[in-house]
């Protein structure tokens, strides 16, 4: 077991307080500054992969997480004492509850250094007093239009939206999953609303169950006892509304075999895909409802057992979930034009991921994980950021991989890097080091308050960038979208061969599913990215899957569809168009 130790304290989530601690220590590197990135990022993943941990840390084999030695030394003082003595010194180094102020995004090292030493601000509260009157004019630095950035962050932190991420309503909503389909009496039952669809966001868990009338009563009694629910705020014969002990709302509908599939069509919506819908029926003799599909003449049901058949009677192409916004989808399907959509067993491979791989046990621990899980994939993209290699560490990096793959016996890691692209256009590591990489995905980091098109331009245009990573930069509920004119982006990468990330974090999510659909337009190609830096976050990837979903993505779109020897094509006539664009 890892370290040989028990939990003395008998802490029931002691990974979740190790996971806090260490948060903590990497803030306070964040605090200290570039020079201490290593140890920062290494405190956050090993945050991270604490809390995607399902066991007890005390209780999970020692080879199976890959931490460092400092690392693990750190958990063994935690398990034996309650407390890490690392931590204990960082507080008397660095203000903790000025820590709070580089959650908010905008807010770096460096705007809260001087905010601490010029205005003697220590926590969130006086930064808003601060701002109230006026004081941030006085920070060297600071001008009106960064105060401006500045003001929007605070907000976008202190109001967070009600909704929660897709990842996490997905991972709660199916712990319920499970449990209803262990009642006695449930027959069917599958997510529906935003959920199904796919949304960034989640106000509601919404599900719908296939339970006979004769077994709702029953039904009931067991739903009360499940160990998520904490209060029922209304019931009905076809509906429960019930709040869960993270406050979030759970909605069930309840429907027959003959009425699932109409009623599953009915509350996945949206409400604009089911007006549409219902006029169209309306057009054809027929009437739909949450009950079914029927002659409108004779009231005879004709279908409603399951989607399809409703489709299928409506003489229209299967619309999925993902696509049901009350767009264009419904005249497509009339017309039989939709998309075969993108699936995850398309998915060959990841195009950037950050597993700890700054030693090679970190390395082989991701490879042997991933090529079990996903036997199906191909390559993976082991990327690192440029801050990296800015002191030289470039060559044992890549021959790590060299290495690795030697293992292996073949070539399935591919050297990735992320590459800052600069306020003026160029790019933070020099083309000779470039040169050595796969695959190369330009960021941009700096100044994302301001419009960033000309930046992303030179990208496009630069010989040794292949993706633009983190298109538009928001951060669900942190960090608003940089200004970009995205019709002019489209054009650019389309004829210069450059494609677009969908990064799939899920506080990311970028590209919005509306602008894969007007870049598809455009002919434009996707990298899907999970962007993991710890072994379960490799799943991550589904979302990007689902973005391109809802954006109308069939594999043709998406570059990690292919085999990396089409992947090579594509660089290739990558050259070929920036030979034509230059001439």
């Amino acid at each position: 077991m890892f370290l040989c130790y028990t939990n003395p304290f008998n802490m029931t989530n002691s990974n979740t307080a190790i996971a806090n601690i260490f948060h903590r220590i990497a803030s306070c590197y964040r605090y200290l500054g570039n020079d201490h990135y290593d140890q920062m990022k290494s405190y956050d993943r090993a945050a991270a992969t604490l809390h995607q941990l399902k066991e007890d840390i005390s209780a999970v084999p020692e080879k199976e997480v890959g931490f460092t030695d400092v690392i693990r030394n750190e958990i063994k003082e935690f398990l034996e004492t309650g407390t890490i003595s690392h931590y204990q010194r960082f507080k008397h180094k660095v203000p903790l509850e000025l820590l709070e102020l580089l959650e908010i995004k905008g807010f770096g090292p460096a705007i809260v250094k001087a905010l601490h030493e010029q205005l003697h601000i220590d926590n969130l509260e006086q930064l808003t007093s601060a701002i109230e009157a006026g004081k941030l004019n006085e920070v060297t630095g600071l001008n009106p239009q960064k105060i401006e950035h500045l003001k929007r962050s605070l907000k976008l932190h202190k109001d967070p939206e009600s909704k929660i991420l897709l990842w996490d309503a997905i991972s709660k909503g199916n712990e319920i999953l499970s449990s209803l389909k262990q009642i006695p009496g449930v027959e069917n039952a599958s997510f529906s609303g935003s959920l199904r669809r796919g949304c960034d966001t989640i106000a509601d868990i919404d599900i719908v169950l296939q339970v006979a009338e004769r077994n709702r009563e029953e039904f009931l009694v067991y739903f009360l006892q499940l160990p998520h629910i904490e209060s029922v705020v209304g019931s009905g014969w076809n509906r429960i509304c019930a709040i869960l002990y993270n406050n979030l709302q759970l909605d069930i509908r309840m429907a027959t075999e003959p009425s699932f599939g109409a009623a599953l069509l009915y509350y996945t919506g949206s409400k604009d895909h089911i007006a549409h819908l219902e006029l169209l029926a309306e057009q054809k003799g027929y009437t739909l409802n949450r009950d079914g599909l029927f002659e409108t003449v004779t009231e005879t049901y004709v279908a409603g057992k399951t989607e399809e058949s409703i489709y299928e009677k409506l003489n229209i192409q299967y619309i999925p979930p993902e696509l049901r916004e009350g767009g264009k989808e419904i005249n497509q399907a009339c017309r039989h034009m939709l998309p075969e959509l993108i699936t995850r067993h398309n998915i060959k491979g990841d195009m950037r991921l950050y597993a700890d791989h700054h030693t090679s046990d970190g390395l082989h621990t991701m490879t042997h994980y991933v090529t079990k899980v996903f036997p199906h994939y191909e390559y993976l993209v082991v990327t690192e950021n440029s801050e990296y290699f800015h002191n030289g560490n470039n060559r044992d990096w890549l021959h790590m991989i060299d290495a690795a793959n030697a293992d292996l016996g073949w070539n399935f890691l591919k050297k990735g890097v992320t590459v800052e692209l600069l306020p003026d256009g160029t790019l933070d590591l020099p083309d000779e080091l470039l040169q050595q990489f796969d695959w190369v995905t330009a960021v941009t980091y700096k100044r994302l308050d301001a419009d960033i098109t000309s930046r992303l331009l030179a990208a496009c245009e630069h010989p040794l960038v292949n993706c633009i990573g983190n298109p538009s930069n928001r951060i669900i509920g942190k960090r608003l979208p940089s200004m970009v004119n995205w019709k002019e982006l489209f054009q650019k990468a389309a004829a210069t061969a450059t494609a677009l990330e969908i990064n799939a974090l899920p506080y990311r999510m970028d590209l919005r599913y509306e602008l894969v659909k007007k870049a598809i337009e455009k002919k434009v190609y996707f990298a899907i990215s999970s962007c993991a830096e710890t072994l379960a976050q490799c799943d991550y990837l589904q979302l990007g899957v689902t973005i391109a979903r809802r954006g109308g993505c069939s594999r043709a779109n998406v570059l990690n569809t292919m085999h990396w020897d089409a992947i090579e094509q594509f660089k290739l006539a990558r050259q070929n168009a920036l030979a034509i664009e230059n001439r």
